[in-house]
């Protein structure tokens, strides 16, 4: 007998950051699971979800543009389709929401995303006379935890990488930011059950494993009463299979040196160190309420570096946080000048309510914009100048995808969707999803060309 829910069929829209992603691959196993055809086209599609982002200003206006955009194309359209809002937008402005965007089917909040394919499944929310009497749009807010019980082998959205999300919520209190009150605290998976889900991603042929949460370095601490990122890695280390790790998400007081001794022997975890400093200023820094200051992140990066001599940095940095002034910008540009991070990105500072950056001083935007173009073309050139001298050497590159011109690749010091990729010229046939050796022969625009020797 034919399942009810075979003939209808659902896209999904994801906003945000790598740990939306996992989420969404997880919406998408679970409907599969429950009979749902998945289409690319959203417009040939019962159902669409938004997948949405709420941590700062410029990400709730492309939620809520996402959202009405496409509800007004498919009215436009005379379209039946259905709009389900999810993710980090319902978690912090729920209530709103529910109030304003009446023409949204329902909404799922961070933590009752996988009640979607339950309730589609189940008739009462099919019938329309039934769904006015409950309230037409219900917001639901019931936590389930983790359930990776589906899988990812039933849906990958990234080719031959995949983000492993170990832990949910954070326990930090920085002053600018909104994750605490979207995700909630710390909670981690147990190492056996992602130990295995990287088992069936390598499994079905994922090269690239990326463990990521709020504070990866911290992972386990609520489960194990200790760092546990260390015994997680050794576990990730000892499994069979040609495949990478990366590390997203490192914190500056939780990063210990069992763990960067660990990833210095490894031959799997990458010397790809992503811990994000935000500034080096004490002033700064205390009004962020983050730890530590510019000498403390200069002997950071320099024990990193002893420890791992090809480790290759990436940070984050915001401009213009509140009682930043010209001398603390200024130690910034002299911190990048010296230690010379790798990559690096900046972000101008967004006030955000229900923060407590929103009640201090706030720097103007002018000012802001200023700052951020002068730390821009700092950055640019010390980038420019770390990847010249690339050139000439071999690294072991996964190829990734093809185009007309070049099979297109990345080396460990390159992280999806950030850094830059290695393009190789087609003159000899490459398998999509293997790792070969490559030779870095060129630079341009932000993009390595190099030639398999392997």
């Amino acid at each position: 007998m034919k399942n009810k829910t075979e003939s209808r069929s659902f896209s999904i829209i994801t906003l945000g950051c790598p740990k939306n992603t996992v989420d969404s691959e997880l919406i998408t196993a679970s409907l599969i699971d429950k009979g749902f055809q998945y289409k690319d086209n959203i417009f040939q599609s019962d159902y669409v979800i938004i997948n949405t982002c709420g941590f700062i200003k410029p990400a709730v206006k492309q939620s809520l543009e996402t959202i009405t955009n496409l509800i007004e194309t498919i009215q436009e359209n005379n379209l039946s389709t259905k709009v389900i809002v999810s993710g980090c937008l319902v978690s912090r402005y729920g209530k709103y929401l529910v109030q304003k965007l009446d023409k949204v089917y329902s909404f799922y909040d961070t933590n009752s995303f996988l009640q979607i394919a339950e309730d589609l499944q189940n008739e009462d929310l099919q019938n329309e006379d039934n769904r006015q009497k409950n309230n037409k749009i219900k917001l639901r807010s019931s936590v389930y935890g983790f359930d990776y019980s589906y899988k990812l082998s039933k849906f990958i959205s990234t080719g031959y990488y995949s983000y492993v999300k170990i832990a949910e919520g954070c326990n930090h209190k920085c002053s600018f930011c909104a994750i605490p009150l979207i995700r909630g605290k710390y909670k981690s998976r147990p190492i056996e059950d992602i130990i295995k889900e990287i088992e069936k991603l390598v499994k079905i042929g994922i090269k690239e494993i990326i463990l990521v949460s709020q504070d990866t370095s911290f992972y386990g601490y609520d489960l194990y009463k200790k760092l546990s990122l260390s015994d997680l890695l050794r576990k990730i280390d000892e499994m069979k299979g040609d495949f990478w790790v990366r590390l997203h998400y490192l914190y500056p007081t939780t990063l210990n040196k069992e763990v960067i001794r660990l990833i210095a022997n490894s031959e799997k975890i990458v010397k790809y160190i992503d811990i994000p400093f935000q500034h080096v200023s004490s002033r700064v820094l205390k009004a962020m309420r983050r730890p530590g200051n510019k000498d403390y992140y200069k002997n950071f990066v320099y024990e990193l570096r002893k420890i791992i001599p090809d480790v290759v940095i990436r940070s984050t940095f915001i401009i213009g946080h509140p009682y930043e002034e010209e001398e603390d910008f200024q130690e910034l540009l002299d911190f990048l000048s010296e230690v010379k991070i790798e990559r690096a990105g900046f972000f101008k500072y967004y006030r955000e309510k229900d923060t407590y950056s929103y009640t201090l001083p706030q720097v103007s935007y002018k000012i802001k914009q200023k700052r951020y173009n002068k730390v821009v073309t700092l950055q640019d050139e010390i980038l420019r100048r770390w990847s010249i001298n690339q050139i000439g050497k071999v690294f072991k590159v996964l190829v990734e995808y093809e185009d007309d011109n070049f099979y297109i690749g990345r080396a460990y010091f390159d992280s999806p969707e950030i850094d830059s990729v290695i393009k190789l010229h087609k003159s000899t046939k490459l398998n999509v999803g293997d790792f070969y050796k490559v030779r870095i022969i060129d630079y341009k625009e932000y993009d390595f060309y190099g030639e398999c020797i392997s």
